[in-house]
């Protein structure tokens, strides 16, 4: 069977700059058998965006605004549990440990403190919440239901879960870091550091410790999780009409990958790119070798096969939280030529 070509077709793609798209994003890596045009993300000089990702999903997932796209994982299976046709391919440029992001008032010394508090997060959906709810329950036995989740933003979640948890959204133009200054909350989980740990007088720390490096390898080591922030998404229309086309999105991808590891390690504009590229080389080099194992292999890994006990975890936690109506399979999710990558 000839392969269907795609010569002359054009795609818009809207992704983050990070070391390992940028080759993709300037024009070194291109596809072989079609055209990106790129969509620029902004770039804020420093902190996050006000919800910056969640005006990217929406901009994709309600308004259609590009053809692939980078989306977050918990944002991408929620908007799967209410049936928009999206399919997934392995790409996974942004990963991030979530231990050092849960923030906490004096009072709150130990993850058992939380139970009974309350605790702000930007939205159920935010992947870096739901894997760092997912480490409060099944790494430190904090029961999620009995916890009040203050978000900023209110999402569908499954009525089962949703009837067992106390959620309250704050009012409109109120800030999640003001409120845990104030101590209308008591701790904070986010996806960046926030202001209020920079300043030593604010009596907010990093529930975890404020050096959380060796506990995240450890985590790594023993689990073989690195957790999946965010994914490539594109529409299913794009998918039946070409058929190549998640697999050769993710081949470029990978190449671009590949040339952006030569990269100078320089500074990055992209705020959550700076911040792992701060993280990595602060490792130690004992911490490294842990993280890329004895073939000193990418831990950035874009593969569902190497990544599947990362990924299996992620939907635990999906379903778990409420975010899906059934515990969904990766064989649901992700392009079917893409699954033995």
């Amino acid at each position: 069977m000839i392969s269907q070509k795609i010569a002359q077709t054009t795609f818009t793609l809207s992704c983050g700059e990070y070391k390992r798209t940028r080759p993709l994003l300037d024009a070194r890596v291109r596809p072989e058998k079609f055209e990106l045009k790129i969509i620029p993300d902004p770039f804020p000089k420093q902190g996050m965006l006000p919800d910056y990702q969640q005006t990217r999903n929406q901009k994709m997932i309600k308004e259609r605004a590009f053809d692939i796209c980078e989306l977050g994982m918990a944002p991408y299976v929620s908007a799967r549990a209410e049936g928009v046709p999206l399919t997934a391919i392995p790409v996974f440029h942004y990963r991030r440990f979530r231990h050092p992001y849960i923030f906490a008032r004096e009072k709150i010394r130990q993850p058992g403190d939380l139970v009974g508090r309350r605790v702000g997060v930007r939205r159920l959906n935010l992947s870096a919440g739901l894997w760092a709810r997912g480490l409060l329950q099944h790494e430190y036995d904090v029961p999620l239901d009995r916890i009040t989740w203050v978000v900023s933003i209110d999402v569908l979640i499954h009525p089962k879960v949703r009837n067992r948890l106390a959620i309250e959204t704050i009012p409109p133009g109120q800030s999640l870091e003001t409120l845990l200054l104030r101590g209308e909350i008591d701790a904070m989980i986010e996806a960046s550091t926030v202001q209020p740990v920079t300043d030593v007088n604010s009596g907010i720390h990093r529930l975890l410790g404020e050096d959380t490096r060796q506990l995240e390898v450890d985590y790594y080591t023993r689990t073989g999780i690195f957790p999946i922030m965010h994914t490539v998404v594109l529409w299913d229309e794009h998918l039946s009409k070409y058929p190549d086309l998640p697999e050769q999105l993710h081949r470029t991808f990978l190449k671009a990958r590949t040339v952006g590891a030569d990269d100078p390690d320089l500074p990055q504009r992209y705020v959550l790119a700076e911040e792992e590229r701060l993280w990595w080389q602060s490792l130690t080099p004992f911490q490294r070798q842990k993280m890329q194992g004895d073939s000193s292999r990418d831990p950035w890994v874009y593969s569902l096969r190497e990544d599947r006990k990362t990924l299996e975890t992620f939907l635990d936690y999906a379903y778990e939280q409420g975010l899906t109506p059934t515990r969904y399979e990766l064989e649901e999710l992700f392009a079917a030529s893409t699954l033995d990558s």
